[in-house]
């Protein structure tokens, strides 16, 4: 009797040695979690029962006993920083069972990859794990349903993602881009001096092209036969006191439209100057041609696929390259009805006002539209995540749980999309952290096989 008693403690000492060393080897090891692949068990260990960031002391145990070839932990490449491996440095202490440690960079979303002979185990896992934290979800590299469901971040990880949320609303949106202009005169306020009699030129006062000259400023002192005689006739009539004479005299010099002192009928620009001191002008000649530069005209190239939200009466705002400190309002008034095949674009004419004539004919300028969409359902730019062959928006379903919605987007302004479908007004959606449920996204592969490179917006 005695010795079947001691027969069933050493039986029973057997059954808990084994279950102790699957555990932990002892007191030293604690269970994290357990991947399952078809007949095959990887249970991972560590002294504390967690793996977190920094060192880690693991034991990795395999049951039935296989070789193993790898184990690391991959977290994908997110916008400004490339692909992690934390790859664990491991010794076999005995068929299946293998001791070492594992350095972990970072907090987050990783994925446990267990690498066997012809097989390759894997899961998705946060960073810092412990087993009550853990789930079921293990896959041998198999590609994930598309439709799958969503994410879950625990609630206590939300803050240290950064994942912030907001409502989809409808709102009022402005449509901004910027093209390349360049300033034009003014062609309707181009003026051109003439005479309508043959005259002496006698001074020209030094006016010159390209002169800037006021309102009234002499131009030219002529003297024309045709004008002499008028002069006359108009004085003589005076004399006499004959009214007819002297109606038809102002009638003649009104005709001629010129006196002996030619002055500048505007505030303007001399563009050409044809004549000289003691040159001859004639009878419909151009002496000068001034141009009002207090309004410009500026032409802006326009890409063919943005034209469509420029019309006549549009709203545009011009800074001159030169001084970029100043802006000057106008509105479209002319389209020009051909393109440019090889820019591809459309030329537009935009008249404005030129206070102080900041704005110099010749220069270039940026040309800024500003277009009214109205009022559409929004969402942030930065909740967007183009797949490539999708774009897509993380909704949050409840707090820490995140599901991925296609979307399709219209216009874009002032920091947001057009929602045409996809999203309701009241939606939440992510719009701080996205790039992090993206590459978690990617880890589970919820976006499916064939969704393409992609990146944010």
């Amino acid at each position: 009797m005695r010795k079947v008693v001691v027969l069933v403690i050493l039986a029973v000492m057997t059954v808990v040695g084994a279950l102790i060393f699957l555990r932990g080897g002892g007191p030293t090891y604690q269970e994290v979690l357990t991947l399952k692949h078809k007949n095959v068990e990887v249970t991972i260990l560590s002294k504390d029962g967690k793996i977190k960031s920094g060192g880690n002391s693991i034991r990795v145990v395999i049951r039935p006993p296989k070789k193993l070839k790898e184990f690391y932990l991959y977290m994908p490449p997110m916008p400004g920083m490339d692909e992690m491996r934390a790859v664990a440095r491991l010794e076999e202490r005995e068929p299946g069972v293998y001791e070492g440690t594992i350095n972990v960079s970072m907090d987050g979303p990783w994925q446990i990859r267990v690498v066997l002979d012809g097989m390759r185990i894997t899961k998705d896992v946060f960073i810092p794990l412990s087993r009550t934290r853990t789930d079921e979800t293990v896959h041998d590299h198999a590609p994930a349903d598309s439709h799958a469901g969503h994410l879950m971040i625990p609630k206590d990880k939300l803050q240290l993602l950064g994942v912030v949320t907001e409502p989809v609303k409808r709102r009022k949106l402005v449509s901004v881009f910027s093209t390349v202009g360049y300033i034009d005169y003014d062609r309707s306020r181009i003026y051109d001096i003439t005479v309508r009699a043959d005259a002496w030129v006698e001074e020209t006062f030094g006016r010159f092209e390209g002169e800037y000259v006021k309102i009234g400023t002499p131009l030219m002192r002529v003297l024309s036969p045709d004008i002499q005689v008028a002069i006359d006739e108009l004085r003589l009539a005076e004399e006499k006191g004959d009214q007819e004479l002297i109606r038809k005299a102002k009638e003649k010099l009104e005709y001629l439209k010129i006196k002996e002192m030619v002055r500048s009928p505007v505030d303007g620009v001399i563009l050409e100057k044809k004549v000289f001191e003691g040159g001859y002008v004639k009878e419909g000649q151009t002496a000068y041609r001034i141009a009002d530069i207090s309004k410009v005209w500026i032409v802006a190239e326009i890409p063919l696929n943005l034209a469509r939200y420029v019309g006549i009466g549009s709203k545009a705002r011009v800074i001159p390259e030169e001084d970029p400190e100043t802006e000057i309002v106008g509105r479209v008034d002319y389209i020009f009805p051909e393109a440019d095949p090889l820019a591809k674009t459309v030329k537009v004419r935009i008249q404005a006002d030129n206070p102080g004539i900041k704005l110099k004919p010749g220069a270039l300028a940026d040309v800024v539209f500003e277009v009214p969409i109205g009022e559409v359902l929004a969402v942030p730019e930065t909740a967007v995540v183009d797949t490539g062959r999708r774009t897509i928006v993380f909704v949050e379903i409840d707090q820490g749980m995140y599901a991925p919605r296609v979307v399709k987007l219209g216009r874009k302004a002032e920091g947001y999309y057009e929602v045409k479908h996809g999203l309701k007004e009241g939606d939440r959606v992510v719009v701080r952290g996205t790039f992090l449920l993206d590459s978690e996204a990617q880890i589970r592969g919820i976006y499916g096989t064939g969704a393409g490179g992609h990146h944010h917006h």
